[in-house]
């Protein structure tokens, strides 16, 4: 009688682990969904935040021309008007 029960509690035992496994299966697969999920929202931010950086130092270097442009002619200006009395 003891053996029977022995086998039951055996078998129960193997159930409660292949449950177990079954459940952490489930949750990781659930969860590296999730995971994944996430990361690509997050690259597609990383992409946008690379365009504006990208249009940002487009216009800063647009800028930059501007100013040495008008700093050519402020020098020009200044050079004429010095050298004639």
């Amino acid at each position: 009688m003891s053996e029977g029960n022995g086998t039951n509690g055996t078998k129960a035992r193997w159930a409660g682990v292949l449950v177990t496994i079954i459940l952490a299966t489930g949750a990781m697969t659930i969860q590296w969904g999730v995971v994944t999920t996430k990361l690509q929202q997050l690259e597609k931010r990383m992409d946008e935040f690379i365009g504006e950086a990208r249009n940002i130092r487009s216009e800063y270097q647009a800028m930059e021309r501007r100013v040495s442009y008008l700093e050519g002619k402020v020098a020009g200006l200044s050079s004429t008007k010095g050298g004639v009395p």
